[in-house]
């Protein structure tokens, strides 16, 4: 049996390694068309293009209501508008782009903003269709809408990516502590969202239980979605979370935590605590999360004592 399954261990690896690269030639094809763009490079803004490829802009009304107008433009044309433009720089900017890729198919989606020179011009999604060529990843289609309601595209935090601290991630204990820590100062200190992202998976979920009006409520949330629905509250506030006991189950590569938290502000008018459910798994040289939920206690909802710390003798 384990001379049967090698090969299809060493695939499967190759197979993760292989995605992984191509996540980052997909994105690079992205990014070198917003730098073209601020540019105003044809030359580069070509290199990007399949021969017949197409863009389709959506305009939304101002006021946001209403039904949008569409208009679809060649690739050629797009790059002779953007390279002939006077205007001052085009500077747009994807906030934590999805990428998604089949064979030699790939999409790459996300919420992105606008600018002209330094003056905020509008926000929307941008959705890029690509495919593998000869001459490698070239954008096949592109769709995005123009919109002018963009308060919560100008709020999200731009989280840099940067590489994992091994401390951080070579041992269960390691990425558990580091888990609090990145979230975890007082008033007035940014967070450590860089450092928390690099703990996840790329796609991890995290899911928060709650109650509203008599009923159970799950949120589920990207990482950029608690990033900028958090970070605000935990600036101007402060907010600090410790683990106060922890049960582990681990079998061969793959690990659920079970960690038992204490939470409040600074003046601690919000305090608490609750439960956070960690899945994990070892790849070989790192440990990764791959989903995070959390429930924090309530009168009907009180901690199992097995949860709780051991109390002293």
């Amino acid at each position: 049996m384990k001379i049967t399954l090698l090969p299809v261990i060493i695939c499967v690896l190759s197979t993760v390694a292989f995605a992984q690269d191509d996540r980052s030639m997909v994105m690079a094809v992205v990014d070198q068309l917003f730098a073209g763009m601020k540019l105003k490079s044809a030359e580069q803004l070509k290199g990007v293009f399949t021969p017949e490829a197409q863009f389709i802009a959506i305009d939304k009304p101002l006021d946001g209501k209403g039904i949008s107008t569409s208009r679809v433009t060649t690739g050629e044309a797009f790059v002779k508008m953007i390279s002939e433009s006077k205007s001052p720089d085009y500077v747009e900017k994807m906030i934590n782009p999805d990428v998604r890729i089949s064979g030699d198919m790939a999409t790459v989606s996300g919420r992105y903003t606008f600018y002209v020179g330094d003056k905020f011009s509008h926000c929307g999604t941008d959705v890029f269709n690509l495919v593998r060529t000869v001459a490698g990843w070239k954008i096949a289609q592109g769709a995005f809408t123009l919109e002018f309601q963009c308060d919560r595209d100008l709020k999200a935090v731009d989280v840099p990516k940067i590489d994992a601290n091994p401390a951080d991630v070579a041992t269960l204990d390691g990425i558990i502590k580091a888990f609090y820590a990145t979230i975890t100062g007082p008033k007035g200190q940014p967070r450590q969202w860089a450092r928390d992202r690099t703990l996840y998976i790329p796609d991890v979920r995290f899911v928060s239980m709650g109650e509203q009006d008599g009923k159970i409520r799950a949120g589920v949330l990207s990482h950029q979605q608690f990033v900028n629905g958090n970070n605000e509250n935990f600036v101007t506030n402060g907010f600090t979370e410790r683990e106060i006991n922890r049960v582990t189950q681990r079998f061969g590569n793959i690990a659920h935590v079970l960690s038992t938290y204490e939470y409040s502000n600074d003046d601690r008018s919000e305090k608490g605590c609750g439960v956070n459910s960690i899945e994990l798994y070892w790849d070989g040289t790192r440990w990764w999360i791959s989903a995070a939920s959390w429930d924090d206690e309530r009168p009907n909802n009180p901690i199992p004592k097995e949860y709780l710390p051991k109390a002293k003798p």
